[in-house]
């Protein structure tokens, strides 16, 4: 996912204020039901804001014919997440003219039929007491009650933007969670009304976590650690003056992607700062079931060397990732983790990525609890596969989405 590329094109679709009525979007959202404002997002009259022009980016711009929706307020706002840290606010985008001091209208996306989740058929604490899940007599209701059990966690190691070839010969992160894109065309305030794999985890009685470097949970009247939306936190990476961003960003936390989330203070409290957290859950055999764990920018391999030689971005990363295997990996194999590092999507040397190379081919690598070193697979996979993958080996159901596709793989497929 590009963020602050030192070229940065104008949005191809732009509204002026003057333009915005009472029905903004396809329906509007009332003042009251607005989330999240404090965090990220800002009254349309906050005096911080009153160098900042106004402009209205719908998430889409295709006609979906009522299949994806998107409302929007017009008296709050987000600063859109191509920006750099700056005085006096600290929000302040890249560019000059449109491009620079702009913020933008907020908004919500949802399915115009919201998909229900299909849960398994027996309820997750009747079935976990009555069907022993060590049991080797893979019956239908073993199944549907414990799914195909490869592995007994699932760890995600999300990195950016390097095609196969570059990560390989170097020594979308919605899709991962909710098993669709929903429409979004842009990276600007993701808050999406739809249902995820945490709600089939939470039906299944599974817990989860996401461990993002440099988070920090936010007080609020909800309690000490609610979700905490603001775009960036942490220092700048400074790598090269042209680049200079934040090394922490919202929008690579999945949970935080979706209001029907970050509206739940207990798995808002499953967010955690990864250097406070994570080596304290690894050690003590407390990881859970489900979880995430997401690199700053510097790691992650988005950032490039300060001399920007891009061909050599995935070296940072494998560097740092190495570094992650050695003090983790025995300890989660031990555990039956699995560990899934995979890239979100591929890019090329000029850095223009609206059109991929390589038909968008990404390497995803796995680790820990059933794997073969040194083996591999070309059986095709995408991002829904690796969602259908823990979907079936937790026996959760389905979202009804992407998921259900078997044509997208399923990667507890890939698992001895």
């Amino acid at each position: 996912m590009r963020f602050n590329r030192p070229s940065v094109t104008a949005a191809s679709v732009t509204v002026l204020a003057a333009m915005i009525g009472s029905t903004s979007g396809q329906s509007s959202i009332p003042d009251n039901q607005v989330p999240n404002v404090g965090g990220g997002v800002y009254n349309v009259n906050d005096p911080t804001l009153a160098n900042y022009t106004f402009k209205y980016l719908p998430p889409f711009t295709t006609d979906y014919g009522g299949y994806y929706t998107w409302a929007s307020n017009n008296n709050t706002v987000a600063i859109k997440n191509v920006t750099a840290v700056v005085a006096p606010l600290g929000l302040k985008q890249l560019g000059s003219g449109d491009k620079a001091n702009t913020k933008y209208a907020f908004f919500t996306v949802s399915e115009g039929n919201p998909k229900q989740i299909s849960v398994t058929n027996t309820s997750p604490k009747r079935g976990w007491r009555e069907v022993d899940c060590k049991s080797h007599s893979k019956s239908r209701r073993w199944l549907e009650t414990c799914g195909s059990r490869k592995f007994k966690k699932i760890l995600h190691v999300i990195f950016e933007n390097e095609v196969y070839g570059w990560t390989m010969n170097d020594s979308n992160y919605v899709s991962l969670a909710a098993g669709d894109y929903f429409g979004i065309e842009n990276q600007d305030w993701y808050n999406i009304n739809a249902t995820t794999i945490y709600d089939l985890l939470d039906a299944k009685g599974l817990d989860y976590a996401t461990y993002a470097e440099w988070y920090t949970p936010v007080a609020t009247a909800r309690g000490p650690n609610d979700c905490n939306n603001a775009l960036y936190l942490g220092p700048l990476d400074n790598t090269n003056p042209r680049w200079n961003n934040p090394v922490y960003r919202r929008v690579d936390v999945p949970a935080l992607l979706f209001s029907t989330y970050t509206s739940n203070y207990t798995r808002c409290s499953k967010i955690y700062n990864a250097t406070a957290q994570f080596a304290s859950d690894v050690k003590s055999h407390n990881l859970p079931a489900y979880s995430f764990y997401v690199p700053d920018m510097l790691h992650n391999g988005h950032d490039p060397e300060s001399d920007s030689d891009y061909n050599h971005q995935p070296t940072t990363a494998g560097i740092w990732f190495n570094a992650f295997l050695d003090m983790y990996l025995p300890d989660l194999t031990a555990q039956g983790t699995l560990v899934v590092a995979s890239w979100d999507e591929a890019t090329w040397q000029n850095d223009d990525d609206a059109v991929p190379n390589n038909n968008n081919s990404i390497a995803t690598l796995l680790f820990g609890y059933g794997i073969t070193p040194n083996t591999t697979d070309d059986t095709y996979i995408t991002h829904y596969g690796t969602l259908r993958g823990s979907i079936t080996n937790f026996g959760l159901g389905s979202l009804g989405r992407n998921d259900t596709n078997a044509t997208n793989g399923d990667l507890s497929l890939l698992i001895n």
